[in-house]
């Protein structure tokens, strides 16, 4: 009998050990998650918010477009590119990328085929807007955010104003005002075929890159510009200039 019991007795401590250290386990499991979970709430608490600061603005916001242009053309990163939005007298809204040829201290001077709907539309109706975005990752692996936002009219400028941009030209950009009809269906071999014999022609001396007639340059005199600013998670700062008169008035504006 004395054995039974004490056959008994050993069972039973046995599966109560095991009980305790399966408990021991599991209360420290839940510890372990606990743990995991507020790490995770501080990480949240931790992470990096608040609201950007671009710093003290300029009276002239073709000042801060400058600063803003040429940081982004020293980091060989492309700081011509925009939007151009065109609206027909229809209503109709079309928009593009285009490049920036030249940056005046009072417009932005674009180039384009006058046979082109863009032209037409400008034509029709020569309220504009443009839109440059810029972003660039710094040291530190934050992404440094920038737009830019212009409204205003456009005009056709005359040859003398701007020549020289089309005369700094490449090549096949040259070739391409000679050869493409802008917007026009067309045939790939047939146009390679032009472009080809367009090349062998200068190449020989047949052939001198003269700016077509239909080659012109607009500048838009912008009535509005707005520079939008944000860095890592942080709220973006946010500003807009309206031109009144011959002055600028410029406010800060929620992001």
């Amino acid at each position: 009998m004395g054995g039974k019991l004490s056959s008994s007795f050993e069972f039973f401590n046995s599966k109560f050990e095991f009980g305790v250290k399966f408990l021991g386990r599991a209360l420290a499991n839940v510890r372990q998650l606990r743990g995991i979970a507020a790490a995770e709430n501080l990480k949240a608490v931790a992470e990096d918010t608040g609201l950007h600061y671009m710093g003290t603005i300029p009276k002239d916001p073709f000042d801060l477009f400058k600063n803003w242009h040429g940081q982004q053309t020293q980091n060989n990163l492309s700081a011509n590119a925009l939007c151009l939005s065109t609206c027909s007298k229809s209503g109709y809204v079309t928009s593009r990328t285009l490049i920036l040829r030249r940056l005046d201290d009072d417009g932005f001077v674009i180039m384009t085929d006058n046979r082109s709907k863009k032209s037409r539309q400008l034509e029709e109706n020569p309220n504009v807007a443009m839109n440059f975005l810029w972003i660039k990752e710094d040291p530190n692996g934050l992404l440094l955010s920038r737009q830019v936002r212009a409204e205003g009219s456009i005009k056709q400028l005359v040859e003398d104003e701007w020549i020289d941009i089309y005369e700094r030209e490449p090549l096949f950009c040259k070739i391409r005002a000679l050869v493409c009809h802008q917007g026009t269906k067309i045939e790939w071999q047939d146009l390679k075929d032009s472009h080809d014999n367009t090349l062998k022609k200068w190449q020989h001396g047949e052939l001198v890159m003269e700016k077509p007639n239909h080659v012109v340059a607009y500048k838009m005199f912008p009535t509005m510009m707005e520079f939008y600013e944000a860095y890592g998670s942080k709220i973006a700062d946010r500003v807009m200039f309206l031109k009144q008169g011959e002055d600028w008035i410029s406010n800060r504006i929620a992001a």
